[in-house]
Formats: structure tokens, sequence, C-alpha cells
């Protein structure tokens, strides 16, 4: 049974803090369609995906926003685009105006800087640290329980979470994987019929299965097992919106023993059979833009 619970604070009621639009918290159980905002299409989006997936189609491959990632829509911007797919998940967000000249309590050139930080930001989304779940938690608890203070400590919440944001998206760009570890996840990519086994992986490249391991974990966020699953999975999404490849032929040319097994793979990562995300994407290509 689907369990979708929805708390959303927005003008023209009164938010504790009056820099927001909007602030909430979003928890579903079942997979859906993005789709337009409930509190309007003003103003820049910031905010963090504490469990769960939200997936965008572009047409060629899936991108996927894994749990703790921070999502940025712009104005204008369904939720994460029209293309999205927002799987079970645990979502918070706030919606501000957007760009700021300025910002109270704050000093302008930081102000500015920080302005000039979202703007440069151009996906949607990027891995952040669990720091963004509190901050969002508490913010949210001001907002639930106002005292003289709320408004206050509101504001220190909110300016945390706008320069942790410019802060760790920098630290993205600048933290890319080596090319040896880019190297790995390419021959992974390209062969993942293959068994893929990590010992091989490694041997193939001169490293040991352990340094693999961790150089992979260290640079790429995940282990090199869960990156070969979760690519797995990725190309079987793209076949199943691109293709009429049947599942079983799906799942062999995948790697996978069976069908059977494939179907297992599939629903741990995404929470619908491979059947359900066909028929879910097929109502995205016929569903008219907004």
């Amino acid at each position: 049974m689907n369990k979708s619970v929805l708390e959303i604070y927005r003008r023209p009621h009164r938010l504790v803090l009056p820099e927001l639009v909007s602030l909430g918290r979003y928890e579903t159980t079942e997979s859906h369609l993005g789709g337009a905002r409930p509190d309007g299409h003003d103003g820049l989006e910031i905010g963090y995906l504490e469990s769960g997936s939200v997936e965008w189609w572009d047409g060629e491959q899936i991108d996927e926003a894994r749990p703790g990632s921070v999502l940025v829509n712009r104005p204008g911007d369904w939720q994460g685009g029209k293309s999205a797919i927002v799987h079970p998940c645990v979502r918070y967000w706030l919606r501000f105006e957007f760009p700021f000249t300025s910002l109270p309590g704050m000093d302008p050139g930081v102000a500015a800087d920080i302005n000039r930080g979202l703007a440069s930001i151009s996906r949607h989304h990027f891995p952040a640290s669990s720091r963004f779940s509190q901050l969002f938690t508490d913010l949210l608890n001001q907002q639930r329980h106002p005292d003289a203070y709320a408004e206050q400590y509101s504001r220190s919440l909110f300016q945390q979470i706008l320069v942790l944001v410019v802060r760790e998206h920098n630290l993205v760009i600048a933290e890319m994987p080596s090319e040896r570890m880019v190297q790995v996840t390419e021959y992974m990519r390209a062969n993942l019929q293959q068994p893929l086994a990590i010992p091989e992986v490694a041997k193939r490249f001169d490293l040991s299965p352990g340094y693999l391991h961790e150089r992979f974990k260290r640079e790429v966020g995940i282990s090199p097992s869960r990156f070969v699953q979760e690519a797995r999975i990725r190309e079987a999404k793209r076949r199943l919106i691109n293709t009429d490849d049947a599942v079983t032929t799906i799942a062999l040319d995948l790697g996978f023993s069976s069908s059977q097994w494939f179907a297992t793979s599939f629903r741990s990562l995404v929470g619908l059979t491979p059947k359900a995300y066909k028929s879910l994407r097929r109502q995205i290509h016929s569903t008219p833009d907004r």
C-alpha cells in the first residue's frame, strides 16, 4: 500500500523565515512521475535526498540521484524535470527568491559570492554530506514549534545550507576521479555482459583487489561491485525505454543468470519490476508538456 506524506509551508501563509518561499518534507513508498511543483514555479529550490532516488531520462541516458544527494531545481522546473521519476524516498526542500542582491544579517560580499556560486550549479544533483539532513530537520522544527528566537535561528540554518551547498558543489568539481579510476569505470561499463569479478578487474589494471576497492570507493563514492550492479540496472532501464527486447533477453545480455534474478535485483534497486518501470516511462512519453 502506497504511503505518501507531504509536509509543506509556503506563502502566503506565514513562514517563520520571511526569506523563504516554501519549506517542506516529502516521503513516499511508491514510484511516480515528477510533476508540476505544488508550491509554484518561482525561485530556486534546494533539496536533500535523505533516502531513495530520483532519475531523469535525457533521450539517451539515465541520470540518477542517489541517497545523500543535493537536488537543485531551477525556476520553472518540474520536480527534477519533466522526464523525472521519483522513486520511494525521503526528500527535504526549501525555496527562495533567486537571484538575490542581499540576505539579512550576511555580509554583502559573502552574499554576492553565494549568489554566484549557486548560479554556477548546472546539474540537477550532486553527492553531499549527511549534515544537510540535520540542518533541514532543525529548520522544519523551528517552523513547527516557533518561539521568540525561531526566526533568528532559522536564518542561521538557512544560511548554513546555502554556504554548504556552494562549498560541497565546489568540492565535487575539484575531486573528480583520477584517470585510472575513470579507465576502470569505462571498462566496467563496456563489459557489463561479462562476470566482472573484482579480482579479475584489478588484475587487468595491475592493482590488488583490496587497493582497487579502497581507491574506487574513495574516488567514485561506491564499491566496484555496487557500481557494476547499478550500471547494469541503468543499462537495463535504457533498453526497457528504447527497445522492445524481452526481459529475459536483457537479463542474459547484462550478465544475469536468469530473468528471475534480474527482476529481483531490479526491484531491489528501483522499487519496481522491469515491466512496471517500462509502463511508468511510457506514461512520461504520453504526457503532454505543461
